[in-house]
């Protein structure tokens, strides 16, 4: 069960309310004053808090304070904006002045009752300041869309407080949490020029100690260790070392789940390129994929960058993220015990029996990231996460082939999705295997396309993470 799985129950119309509330106001402007804009957004944060993080880092329970104020929300305001059908707009013009004073009397009570952890100021800073978080999905080469996002908010002056990422998302991930400020030229500059296959896709040993096999071993480990010494001028990083909160997303698979490693031996042989060798292979690959889905009860979701793993190399944690099933497999060969010792851990604590490409049990992990925020990672839960989604069934004549990954994929995504306050399908997508970019005129182009497919959202993200002007809300402020 969701850690703060009751917690979402009592917010999850709110949460829901306030996304329509934005799309409304961005989409109408000027139907409601500056003033009640500013009040409906600071009462539909306060009426979200759990718990509340004081400067010194101590939580502070506001939510048994907030309930009869949340229940108030649910009774009188949640229904003025339909998810579908005509907005309430003169009763929430008529709601408005009652809302502003419920929520100074709720705001004046949490401040008086709190007075000796938290001054009213610190308070109305953290809820007038939205968090940006960013969920990225897996699919491939699709990911490289996500390349685009990065120089996107750059753009806007957005910095994001914690990454989420799973399969391609995860390694995409990793680039931009090395820094906090995004450099896309210095991203693009650090990108090995020439890519060679026979070296980053090794043939499949028939070994396997922690990952899922496949017909290829994915040889991360040299070819990021390269973009982490040119790009960042450092080697291995950890996810404690980051200045950005990262978290990667893998699949666990369970103890008792029937693994026969044999079947994956037969493609250890490199030079066997021909057509007829590469669609065995993708039928290995949808056999491994069939296979699972038979057997969801083996599956578990593993996140690294919490608690135990905070020490854990980032790449490490990637590479699995990243092993597609029957077709790339990522394992440890080292004896670091940074790495083993943790890995060891997790098995044993979780009765593992393999890590495979997180895409499996968590494409899109909003989930995820929204628990990360629950549980304080960021220092506030006053979040804005956004969500995309790469790997989406959308047929089209160069698509049909991954319908079958995207249709498995596609219930743990949508299982997902209220849990994100933005959720983004790209719609045109570089293929799948378009893994890697030796040419700076097809990155741009990359980039390009997704900013043409995000602008629309722009403005609704803006408006989220806007500030709110206290003084507007609580004219003594």
């Amino acid at each position: 069960m969701l850690r703060f799985g009751r917690h979402f129950v009592r917010v999850k119309e709110i949460k829901a309310f306030e996304q329509r509330f934005n799309t409304y106001v961005v989409d109408n402007p000027g139907q409601l004053s500056d003033v009640h804009v500013n009040v409906f957004r600071y009462a539909l944060r306060l009426a979200q808090i759990n718990f509340f993080q004081t400067a010194e880092g101590e939580d502070v329970n506001l939510s048994p304070q907030i309930d009869p104020f949340r229940r108030w929300m649910h009774e009188t305001l949640l229904h003025l904006i339909p998810e579908s059908g005509k907005v309430a707009l003169s009763e929430l013009r008529d709601i408005a002045p009652i809302l502003q004073i419920r929520t100074a009397q709720m705001r004046d009570e949490i401040c008086k009752k709190n007075v000796n952890r938290f001054s009213q100021t610190y308070f109305d800073e953290d809820l007038s300041n939205k968090k940006l978080v960013i969920v990225l999905g897996g699919g491939g080469g699709s990911g490289l869309l996500h390349l685009g996002l990065f120089s996107l908010l750059t753009d806007l002056g957005i910095v994001p407080e914690l990454v989420v990422g799973s399969s391609m998302g995860a390694l995409l991930g990793m680039i931009r949490v090395m820094r906090r400020e995004y450099d896309p030229v210095a991203t693009a500059l650090s990108l090995p020029k020439q890519f060679d296959y026979t070296t980053i896709f090794k043939p499949f040993t028939g070994y396997s100690r922690y990952g899922f096999p496949g017909a290829f071993h994915l040889n991360l480990l040299r070819t990021a260790t390269e973009i982490f010494a040119s790009g960042y001028g450092n080697g291995m990083p950890r996810f404690s070392d980051l200045p950005v909160k990262l978290e990667i997303v893998a699949t666990g698979i369970r103890k008792g789940f029937k693994l026969d490693e044999k079947k994956y031996e037969k493609f250890k042989d490199p030079g066997n390129a021909s057509p007829l060798a590469a669609r065995k292979r993708m039928q290995l690959f949808l056999s491994a994929i069939r296979q699972l889905s038979k057997n969801s009860r083996f599956l578990t979701q593993v996140v690294f960058g919490r608690e135990n793993s905070k020490d854990f190399p980032i790449i490490e944690a990637a590479g699995f993220s990243c092993s597609v099933p029957g077709l790339l497999h990522y394992d440890v060969f080292h004896d670091d015990p940074d790495t083993v010792g943790p890995l060891d851990a997790l098995f044993e604590e979780n009765d593992l029996l393999r890590l495979c490409d997180g895409g499996i049990v968590n494409n899109v992990p909003s989930r995820v990231a929204w628990e990360s925020v629950q549980m304080g990672t960021i220092g506030t839960r006053n979040s804005h996460i956004m969500s995309f989604d790469v790997f989406a069934p959308i047929p089209s004549s160069r698509n049909m082939i991954w319908i079958p990954a995207q249709q498995f994929a596609r219930s743990g995504v949508l299982t997902n999705i209220p849990y994100s306050d933005q959720h983004i399908v790209y719609k045109n997508t570089p293929s799948p295997l378009y893994l890697f970019v030796n040419s700076y005129t097809k990155l741009k182009s990359i980039v390009e396309s997704a900013h043409e497919q995000l602008a629309n959202e722009v403005k609704y993200l803006q408006a989220s993470v806007a500030p709110i002007d206290i003084r507007l809300c609580f004219p003594e402020a």
